[in-house]
C-alpha cells in the first residue's frame, strides 16, 4: 500500500518529495550549514527543510579530529 499525501499548493497526490541539497544561513553571523530542502516533485514547491545530519556528523568528527 502506497503512503500518498497531497501538495498544499498543487493539491496533487505525491508519493515521494524530491530533495536538494541547499545552503541554510544562521542569521547569526556564523557558518552556513548544509541542509536538505523537501519539494514537490511535481510543482516544486518547498515542503519541508532540515539541516543535513550527515553534515553535521562530518562537521563533529572534523572539529574532533583537530583537538
Amino acid at each position: 500500500m502506497l503512503n500518498l499525501g497531497k501538495c498544499p499548493k498543487c493539491e496533487k497526490n505525491i508519493s515521494h518529495v524530491k530533495t536538494e541539497q541547499i545552503s541554510a544561513a544562521t542569521g547569526m553571523g556564523g557558518n552556513d550549514w548544509r541542509a536538505l530542502s523537501h519539494l514537490c516533485p511535481l510543482c516544486h514547491t518547498v515542503l519541508g527543510v532540515q539541516v543535513d545530519p550527515l553534515a553535521i556528523k562530518s562537521e563533529i568528527l572534523k572539529a574532533l579530529g583537530n583537538t
